[in-house]
């Protein structure tokens, strides 16, 4: 397999263009480079975060608590919001309990429910992780690297995908199903 992006890509579309003559492609480029780019993305924003004892899933959830504290989360709830099952939240939320950056408290309405609270140290460790995420991370280099019409861009385009995707994803927040 070539080295460079562009040739592994050429590669790929050569590879089934052979296998499967006739059938459309012009999807291949971006949904294989969305794909590549984003586990290169999550790698570099783990590895900032595992410098702060996290992975960047942790930051994403304790930052979505941080952001909207004015009532208490359901852990259902975030695992929609976050685009996670109910385990997969479950699991994450017992080690952040552990590791004392959030708290499950009973409902006071609802005495089967817990909500979600997150503990005086969680805002410095999140202030910490933005500044570290903003000098380190190299999508944020990349993305500065850009003209400031191609940022403008791509920012739109990726909200509209984004927004196309929330809309049909199973259980996400802004699902019917």
């Amino acid at each position: 397999m070539p080295r460079k992006p562009v040739d592994q890509l050429n590669a790929g579309r050569s590879f089934y263009a052979r296998r499967m003559p006739g059938m459309e492609s012009e999807h291949f480029g971006p949904l294989w480079h969305f794909f590549t780019v984003g586990h290169l993305v999550t790698t570099d924003l783990d590895s900032i975060a595992g410098k702060l004892g996290c992975s960047f899933a942790d930051l994403d959830l304790l930052g979505t608590l941080a952001i909207d504290q004015e009532r208490p989360h359901r852990a259902t709830d975030l695992a929609s919001t976050l685009y996670v099952s109910d385990a997969v939240v479950s699991t994450r939320i017992a080690r952040l309990e552990k590791d004392g950056l959030l708290e499950r408290r009973r409902n006071a309405e609802d005495r089967r429910a817990f909500g979600l609270f997150l503990t005086p140290r969680v805002h410095a460790l999140i202030e910490r992780a933005i500044v570290d995420i903003a000098a380190q991370s190299k999508l944020v280099r990349f993305f500065r690297q850009l003209s400031a019409a191609d940022r403008q861009t791509l920012s739109r385009l990726l909200g509209d995908l984004h927004q196309r995707f929330d809309r049909e994803f199973l259980g996400g927040p802004y699902s019917d199903r």
